[in-house]
């Protein structure tokens, strides 16, 4: 009896662990389906990193741009991608830790994270976090099955914040890829002191700012922004970024510490 109770209890794990390994294998193939098509640039984009892109800026941003940039003058690429972790606290279920990595599109607002978030040593959660300037998927599936979270809003006074704000997390993070930084159709920059620009960010209804401020290399030390829908919540916060520990990475001067408040 116990010998076929035992065999019964394998059995059932196998095909529990056969279940789960199916779901989070069409997850990940799902997601890499649509970073290549919807993320990633449909052919390599090159982009100028010459003075001359940015001699009509603000000084602390040209200070910046000639620091960042250091010595490169032009970039090919079709998107930009690093791996991040960290622990998240979640009800009812405590703590997890979490894995994951984003993909961004080299100088346009997509961008995507997908994330692995674990427990008693298994990926029991698969996330995904994609923006794409007019349409967001959050969400986030047991095994790559069952779904237990997903963002969905209704008015469109909190679409357009919530949107507003994604855009802003995006160049939030552009020191990591800092051409992104360039005046374009959603990036503006403004005068405000030696030491410090406003980002305005404006693209059809979508809109907020940040107040950059600038160190003594030139390098991008906070970013201060707007007062938003943030993500995964209801309330309207503000959000300021801290950018540290510039060391040389692919040629360019970039921060390795980034830290929110």
């Amino acid at each position: 009896m116990l010998v076929k109770s035992l065999i019964a209890l394998g059995c059932l794990v196998l095909i529990m662990c056969l279940f789960g390994g199916i779901g989070l294998y069409r997850a990940k193939s799902e997601n890499s389906r649509i970073i290549d098509t919807r993320v990633l640039a449909e052919d390599p984009i090159t982009i100028d990193l010459s003075p001359d892109a940015y001699a009509d800026l603000p000084a602390p941003v040209r200070r910046y741009f000639d620091y960042t940039f250091n010595g490169q003058t032009s970039i090919t690429l079709r998107g930009i991608e690093w791996s991040q972790d960290g622990n998240f606290m979640l009800p009812v279920v405590g703590e997890f830790q979490a894995d994951g990595r984003q993909v961004s599109h080299p100088n346009w607002p997509v961008y995507m994270f997908t994330g692995w978030f674990w427990r008693y040593g298994l990926p029991l959660i698969e996330s995904r976090d994609a923006f794409f300037v007019d349409e967001h998927d959050m969400r986030a599936k047991l095994l790559g099955w069952m779904k237990v979270m997903h963002t969905d809003y209704q008015s469109a006074e909190q679409v357009n914040s919530l949107y507003s704000y994604l855009v802003l997390r995006y160049y939030g993070q552009a020191p990591l890829m800092p051409w992104a930084l360039l005046p374009n159709d959603f990036v503006a920059w403004e005068e405000n002191d030696e030491n410090s620009s406003r980002l305005r960010i404006t693209h059809g209804d979508l809109e907020g700012s940040y107040l950059v401020t600038f160190g003594s290399d030139g390098e991008i030390v906070s970013m201060d922004g707007d007062r938003l829908l943030m993500e995964g919540n209801e309330m309207m916060q503000r959000e300021v970024g801290l950018k540290s520990d510039y060391r040389e990475i692919g040629g360019f001067m970039m921060p390795t510490r980034l830290e929110y408040r």
